[in-house]
């Protein structure tokens, strides 16, 4: 980012900035890097909407109107107050929880553009591939030692993973959706790769990092307004991170072999 470059941490020019970024603290507090699975979950059920009407919609910006942003900002500023909506998976009744409340944002995203049946059948491979976002994020990173747990203590939850992750594949090939199909058998390699490679902890960090930005890019291509939502809070986060905290997050970088333990 060339903020480092051009405002090192600890210069005098590095410290005005951040008084200045200091004013979006409320903005902090509201956990905005939830925002992007939440309005990606919302929007998966908009798309099978849309794709149910016209298979070959791409790239339509007549897609957005003002309803489906109405039922993302509530949405948003509910779960912005109640940040244990989507918390970490730990149990089968967790696991369960996160199920249904993924396919309630997926139904409140079919709303503008009409429910049926078939929305709700359709979207069960996205209610899959949520779970098992949800499943790699509940591995937990030690940030502050950059260790992770070791291979014995991971290998069920990511053969859990793997399965959903074919499973989802499987269901959208079946629903003749390329959306979903796509999306699915892009990110399985990811877990694959942390089942069969040495421990390492890049590893996990990527998958937690693309089992998101994954979905997101591709549904763009039938939403293409949601990055108009997705790329400047990106950047906001990212500076506003890095001038308060001296950290640039979110990001795609992740800790090689020769700077972290495993």
């Amino acid at each position: 980012m060339l903020a480092e470059k051009y405002f090192p941490k600890a210069s005098s020019r590095y410290n005005l900035i951040a008084q200045l970024f200091r004013n979006l603290d409320w903005l902090n507090t509201l956990k905005p890097e939830r925002w992007f699975s939440i309005w990606t979950m919302i929007l998966a059920g908009s798309n099978v909407s849309i794709f149910l009407l016209n298979r070959w919609s791409y790239w339509d910006w007549a897609t957005f109107n003002f309803l489906i942003l109405g039922v993302i900002l509530l949405t948003t500023f509910f779960l912005s107050v109640k940040p244990n909506f989507l918390h970490r998976i730990n149990s089968f009744q967790s696991a369960l929880y996160i199920f249904f409340k993924g396919i309630i944002l997926f139904l409140l995203g079919t709303l503008p553009f009409g429910f049926d049946l078939r929305t709700f059948i359709f979207g069960i491979p996205y209610y899959i591939f949520f779970l098992l976002a949800h499943l790699t994020w509940s591995i937990v990173i030690d940030n502050k030692n950059k260790t992770m747990p070791p291979k014995k203590e991971i290998v069920l939850i990511l053969l859990t993973i793997i399965t959903l992750n074919i499973t989802s594949a499987l269901l959208g090939y079946i629903n003749d959706d390329p959306m979903i199909t796509t999306i699915a058998i892009v990110y399985l390699f990811f877990p694959i790769v942390i089942l069969l490679f040495p421990v390492g902890l890049r590893h996990l960090q990527r998958a937690q990092i693309h089992v998101i930005f994954i979905p997101a890019m591709f549904i763009s291509v039938r939403l293409p307004w949601l990055l108009l939502m997705i790329l400047p809070l990106f950047w906001i986060l990212r500076y506003y991170n890095y001038f308060r905290f001296g950290e640039v997050k979110p990001s795609f970088k992740v800790d090689l072999p020769t700077n972290m333990k495993n």
